[in-house]
């Protein structure tokens, strides 16, 4: 591939971005070879998998993949693809199985990759079929309390050092749980849009443009607010409320970069729903003792973002993955997670915010996705640089870690740092 470390770096430099790292095609590419499928990527949790045959399928940058539990009970990520031309062995998004077999010429893998039939065997000879192959392992996968993490190529860190500090993000997430762990809810929610995936990372915790472009939803949101009997609230209005809140007030949050290009900031959504709230509260206590119970929900974090595949919000069991599919084109895929001993009305408020902020339906969500597109429509037609200045003076800084004020964009400027050590061969 034609693009030299030189001309890489050259993309990025002190407060700014060239627009080209959105559109161009050998860089895209190039960011699924040496980022996407080089990096610890989020792809599920392992109650997904309740037992032997379950499977799910998804991607590691630009290759399919599925997880399925063995009849050993281990838990594995397989390529998707069948050795003998190239089809994908699982089609669907979920299942259960006794054997996997490709949908083409029915080719049969054991629920561990491994070869165990193939019809007219004696037709196969010659060098070639000497050769025949198991399906083939990804090179990396670790469970981290339950959620699956994979990579195509042996990453350059054990995920223990990828996640660093941000493993306290997913901690939470778990901790929440009176019961000790969480299960992923059977609906995934998805939509797609015509724009870099980095446009979404860039944008999550980016608190400006929460007063600005979604404005018009924040205002129709408040007149329904108001309108509703004293102490009901709503996850979605919450959400839409929220993002009207002075500048000020969001200046006055924490954002928190890490290494690796992760990041997160402070919380400024409520999180109150009246009687479900207190009934869950109560159950924490009741499982961890006042203390711990605070503790746990003194933790107020937005959205984190695990760079360069996936953001998570603890107090909304929600976690989402973005998936690169062209230059142009990106899937988000929203998973919900309901915390295990808790009431069940928890998993309905989880469920709405998931669907405010990840459903295509969205009036949130539709406000972003004008915007990247347009962004993208701009960087095509009209190239050149980018502003990613905005607030550069670090409150605190702790070991591999970096405090701004929340307006900042210290954090598209940590993932670009990032983006760039893998790119040009640095440890990822």
């Amino acid at each position: 591939m034609n693009i030299s470390n030189e001309s890489i770096r050259a993309l990025v430099r002190d407060g700014e971005v060239h627009s080209s790292v959105y559109t161009d095609e050998q860089l895209f590419a190039l960011e699924m070879e040496r980022l996407f499928h080089r990096r610890w990527l989020f792809l599920g949790h392992e109650s997904q998998l309740p037992e032997p045959g379950s499977y799910f399928t998804g991607r590691l940058g630009q290759v399919p993949v599925v997880c399925v539990r063995g009849e050993d009970g281990q838990v594995r990520t397989l390529i998707n693809r069948c050795p003998h031309r190239g089809a994908m062995v699982c089609q669907g998004t979920a299942g259960k199985v006794p054997k996997l077999v490709c949908p083409y010429h029915g080719w049969t893998f054991e629920l561990s990759g491994k070869l165990n039939w193939i019809p007219l065997r004696e037709e196969y000879t010659g060098a070639a079929c000497d050769r025949l192959h198991d399906l083939q392992e990804v090179a990396a996968m670790e469970s981290y309390r339950g959620f699956l993490f994979a990579s195509l190529q042996a990453p350059a860190s054990s995920l223990s050092d990828c996640l660093g500090h941000f493993s306290t993000t997913i901690d939470n997430l778990v901790d929440r749980a009176p019961g000790g762990g969480v299960t992923a809810a059977p609906v995934l929610i998805r939509h797609k849009y015509r724009a870099n995936w980095k446009l979404t990372l860039e944008n999550l915790n980016d608190t400006l443009h929460a007063r600005v472009a979604h404005s018009a939803a924040a205002r129709a949101a408040q007149v329904v607010a108001r309108a509703l009997p004293a102490g009901q609230a709503d996850p979605t209005l919450n959400m839409m409320t929220a993002n009207a809140k002075p500048l000020e007030a969001f200046r006055d949050l924490t954002q928190v970069t890490e290494a690796g290009g992760h990041s997160y900031f402070g919380a400024h959504m409520p999180t109150s729903y009246g009687q479900i709230q207190e009934e869950y509260t109560e159950a924490l206590v009741r499982a961890k003792g006042r203390d711990e119970a605070q503790r746990i929900l003194g933790v107020e974090r937005h959205v984190g973002i695990f760079y360069p595949g996936s953001s998570w919000h603890a107090r909304y069991q929600t976690v989402r993955i973005m998936q690169p599919v062209r230059p142009d084109l990106t899937e988000v895929i929203g998973f919900v997670f309901r915390l295990d001993g808790a009431p069940d009305g928890l998993l309905e408020s989880a469920m709405h915010y998931c669907n405010g902020s990840t459903s295509a339906f969205s009036t949130v969500i539709t406000d972003d996705l004008e915007i990247y597109e347009g962004i993208q429509r701009a960087a095509r037609g009209a190239p050149g640089w980018l502003q990613i200045a905005r607030e550069s003076r670090r409150r605190a800084a702790g070991p591999g870690t970096g405090s701004y004020p929340a307006t900042s964009e210290a954090y598209i400027r940590s993932q670009y740092t990032s983006w760039l050590d893998a790119m040009c061969g640095a440890a990822a």
